[in-house]
């Protein structure tokens, strides 16, 4: 922290004096030590893990869709035997690329978001999907049996709202996931890219006001996810969150080589 108050004071110093390479590296002192600062404040260590063992896991991870290098999000997978991953901006030739997931997850569905980019579901369960809502919402909502008990995963990627058009997209199909997932009788996750933070008051109207639905990383921490090359704007954009059906265990992200975000992987067990 010293360190990097001293380099803010040679940035003004040597900005006064105009000398302009000095001036670059105290402001790299100043980035490196607020990025510290930042993690410290942002990333705590949060809630200590209830001794339980999970009911359900599940992974998500937006693998940025000009990548062509899949191995580390299969490793991660394979790594982590979710119950369910959920994989967006995926591609066609992403799809092929991660076949050899098949044999751990036999059961898997796809449905286009925007663009080139596709939502890819795997599960070791079988599962139904809602039509209607893939037609109606471009969502994947399905329904599974896993240990012995009825749940529901849910998972939307809507658009950047770079335009009014795709803003008011957007929150379509945000307000339907949300009240499609509280209004589930049995256990729910919603997982997904949302493309909001949750200091955004269209997140709070949403999933804080009309709905009553749990944020999974609310007792552990800010946990960022995006952009993941730019830690200093960092603000979570991916989220899970449920309805009453489920407690959340654990929450956590990780970094994923090739992609501008960082997964995340929640643990939950039934109520």
């Amino acid at each position: 922290m010293q360190i990097g108050l001293l380099g803010a004071l040679l940035a003004v110093y040597w900005i006064i004096q105009k000398h302009f390479i000095r001036t670059v590296y105290a402001v790299l002192v100043c980035v490196t030590c607020a990025n510290r600062v930042y993690f410290d404040a942002f990333n705590p260590l949060g809630a200590p893990p209830e001794q339980r063992n999970a009911d359900l896991r599940v992974f998500h991870a937006n693998v940025l869709y000009t990548r062509s290098d899949y191995r580390p999000i299969i490793d991660t997978i394979r790594h982590l035997n979710p119950d369910f991953f959920v994989l967006q901006e995926m591609t066609p030739a992403g799809v092929r690329a991660v076949a050899g997931l098949r044999r751990a997850y036999p059961y898997q569905d796809s449905v286009w978001a925007k663009g080139p980019c596709y939502i890819l579901v795997g599960s070791k369960t079988p599962f139904t999907v809602d039509s209607a809502a893939r037609r109606s919402h471009r969502v994947i909502a399905l329904t599974s049996t896993v240990r012995g008990r009825t749940m529901s995963l849910i998972t939307v990627h809507p658009r950047t709202p770079l335009l009014p058009s795709w803003f008011e997209q957007r929150n379509r199909q945000l307000a339907f996931v949300a009240q499609k997932t509280a209004e589930i009788e049995h256990p729910a996750v919603l997982i997904g890219d949302f493309n909001v933070s949750p200091f955004s008051p269209v997140f709070r109207d949403i999933f804080r006001g009309r709905n009553l639905l749990s944020p999974c990383r609310e007792r552990f921490g800010y946990m960022p996810t995006w952009p993941r090359f730019f830690p200093l704007a960092f603000i979570p954009i991916d989220h899970a969150l449920t309805n009453v059906g489920f407690q959340t265990l654990a929450f956590r992200t990780l970094n994923t080589p090739g992609s501008d975000h960082r997964a995340i992987c929640v643990d939950l067990v039934y109520r």
